[in-house]
């Protein structure tokens, strides 16, 4: 796990020993490289992956949460502020405090920064694209109803599956999406086929398609 860092990896061993463990369910679906995709669920499916997945990968997320400044400003005014209604002193002190850890984790977990709404997100997708290169893989978290833990899934982000576009300009290949579904009960995380555009469509026109049934293996539907 070349690019992993020793922060990360001593906070991954640290966890394993504290929390119960997870069993992957389908583990030779795990293709290198990959986009894997998976549902926030609060925080728990980005713990719990990047706990218990046995490949490595470059998970994306907010630019803000690599630096420090940045990462204290989002955790006070929206994460604790906004949504979770925090009072502001309140919000302001853990906001301060957990930026250090949480900025110096990011970096250390090798996250690719997403610019959200912004020119600078096809630095996010060349990042992506030379890491895929490398046969490094990604991990995605593309549900917009990020706080949801219902079962059915919301409606998806959209903007990642460019990532198979520059892809496949950069090597002719198709990039595959992997579902992930995270059992809490079961306390599994099951691996779903990979699914990936084909050459004999135009792309938006299997984009609805691939969408939909992205979304039905996200909640567990036909893995």
């Amino acid at each position: 796990m070349p690019f992993y860092g020793n922060l990360f990896r001593l906070c991954r061993a640290v966890l394993r020993l504290l929390t119960p463990r997870y069993t992957v369910v389908h583990p030779e679906r795990l293709v290198q490289p990959a986009v894997y995709l998976c549902r926030h669920a609060d925080i728990y499916g980005i713990v719990l992956n990047l706990l218990w997945l046995p490949v490595p990968v470059r998970t994306w997320g907010l630019h803000q949460f690599g630096e420090r400044e940045a990462c204290y400003r989002h955790l006070r005014d929206i994460t604790f502020g906004a949504r979770y209604g925090w009072p502001r002193w309140k919000a302001t002190v853990l906001a301060w405090l957990a930026s250090f850890g949480l900025s110096a984790l990011y970096r250390s977990a090798g996250c690719i920064p997403v610019f959200r709404g912004s020119a600078q997100i096809l630095t996010t997708f060349r990042e992506s694209t030379e890491a895929l290169k490398r046969g490094e893989s990604l991990l995605i978290f593309p549900d917009k109803e990020y706080a949801s833990t219902d079962s059915e899934v919301s409606e998806l982000y959209e903007g990642f599956l460019s990532v198979d576009r520059f892809y496949h300009r950069a090597t002719k290949q198709h990039i595959p999406f992997v579902p992930l579904y995270i059992d809490r009960e079961a306390r599994t995380i099951t691996v779903c086929e990979p699914l990936t555009f084909t050459d004999d469509r135009d792309r938006k026109a299997q984009t609805p398609e691939l969408i939909r049934r992205l979304q039905e293996r996200l909640g567990g539907h036909g893995c």
